[in-house]
């Protein structure tokens, strides 16, 4: 990360009392894997919501380099105004260790990298299905791999922190769990990713972030054109937060 990605971490702009929030999406998805819609598409869509920047935040592996490079240069290929484009990767935290599933040339050729807790390692580097986990399991194994990754001098962003054990486990962390990856993202020059749709309360974690000094970076995980934007129209109050209960 360098010093022009981190003003757009930096930001500070935020007021839950009328709404305000950077006009941000950095966690978009598009057709190079599960998204509906194209880089150039998605694109075009921000312009349309009135985003001033946005970072595709594409899946990514130590396998994905046949494709990659590809749609690095298409991203490379859009205008910067009136939105500004950031190449991005979001891959997978493999391993205790905070080990990042990409290759050091697909690192190289990012302005950000995401790293995202998906799936629990078991023994011998086997992932361990959603089935093999108790609920009460997954928030420790969620803040381990975490607070691991944020080690890692290749992850900018925490993606989602704590995402899996609100969604697929249907458990919140408490505070002080939530507060300690918080801190370690802070002292270690990293930013935590504010998701709408992983996060029912994304002012609260704006608040704690801001109170521990750490970055904040916001994301929809839009898979298609309807979801771009989306945290800022949550922040704004213009969408309802995603609700657990709804799930």
């Amino acid at each position: 990360m360098n010093s022009q990605h981190r003003v757009y971490l930096q930001d500070s702009c935020y007021s839950e009392e009328i709404g305000s929030s950077p006009a941000f999406d950095f966690h978009l998805h598009t057709s190079w894997t599960d998204g509906a819609n194209t880089v150039k598409e998605m694109y075009q869509q921000s312009v349309s919501v009135g985003l001033e920047a946005i970072l595709y935040s594409e899946h990514g592996r130590k396998s994905s380099e046949d494709w990659f490079f590809d749609y690095v240069d298409e991203v490379k290929s859009l205008p910067s105004d009136p939105c500004v484009p950031f190449v991005g990767l979001e891959t997978k935290v493999e391993d205790w260790d905070g080990t990042l599933d990409a290759t050091n040339e697909m690192l190289s050729v990012c302005d950000l990298v995401m790293g995202s807790v998906h799936r629990f390692p078991g023994e011998k580097g086997q992932i361990r299905g959603f089935g093999e986990v108790d609920p009460t399991e997954a928030i420790e194994a969620e803040y381990l791999l975490s607070m691991a990754a944020l080690e890692n001098p290749d992850l900018d962003i925490l993606g989602h922190p704590f995402g899996m054990s609100h969604r697929r486990f249907d458990v919140q962390p408490d505070e002080e769990r939530v507060r300690q990856v918080i801190n370690q993202a802070s002292r270690n020059g990293k930013a935590i990713e504010i998701n709408s749709r992983y996060h029912p309360n994304p002012w609260l974690w704006i608040k704690w972030c801001l109170e521990d000094g750490a970055m904040i970076s916001l994301g929809s995980n839009a898979h298609d054109l309807t979801s771009v934007g989306q945290i800022v129209r949550v922040l704004k109050g213009e969408e309802a937060p995603w609700n657990p209960s709804e799930s």
